[in-house]
């Protein structure tokens, strides 16, 4: 009788461990758009993908520009608080939403170059999540950087070399 409870326990016990514990990877987008915070977020991913099962912004974290959120001012809402899946790379790409933090900066990067501000709060953040959840700087990119991926994400501008250095 005590066998038939105890499998369930062993069970909840190595999968919450494992929810809890699976991040991989980590994606670098940008919102492709001079304004944002998390309410404006939401409601264009509502716009877009309004099929998502979570009412939340598809990234885990978003790095401000100084419209719409501080720069270099970062935020999240329940997605990441909740450690659920991401919604921020194509279907072709599913273990990169369900295994990978998504962070997004607001700003247009193939109009304009990142703020250094806003460039420190990133690096500082991506630093922090590669230790807290041991993801090498192999399992980092961005979104455009990602196989089977075909946009310009994080944009022509953004430092993706100095990015991967600075994050060592």
């Amino acid at each position: 009788m005590r066998k038939r409870y105890l499998i369930p326990i062993i069970f909840t016990i190595l999968f919450s461990y494992w929810w809890t514990h699976r991040w991989k990877y980590i994606v670098i987008h940008h919102s492709a758009g001079g304004y944002g915070n998390i309410e404006f977020l939401q409601k264009v991913h509502r716009e877009r993908q309004g099929k998502d099962p979570i009412d939340a912004i598809p990234y885990h974290y978003i790095v401000g520009n100084g419209n719409g959120l501080g720069i270099g001012v970062v935020k999240s809402d329940f997605r990441q608080g909740w450690n659920l899946w991401g919604m921020h790379v194509s279907k072709n790409n599913v273990d990169r939403n369900f295994r990978g933090l998504g962070i997004c900066l607001i700003g247009n990067f193939e109009q304009k170059h990142i703020a250094e501000k806003q460039y420190v709060a990133l690096v500082k953040l991506t630093k922090e999540l590669m230790k807290k959840h041991n993801i090498p700087v192999a399992n980092v990119s961005g979104h455009g950087y990602t196989k089977g991926e075909s946009t310009k994400c994080p944009g022509k501008h953004f430092p993706m070399q100095r990015f991967l250095q600075d994050i060592r």
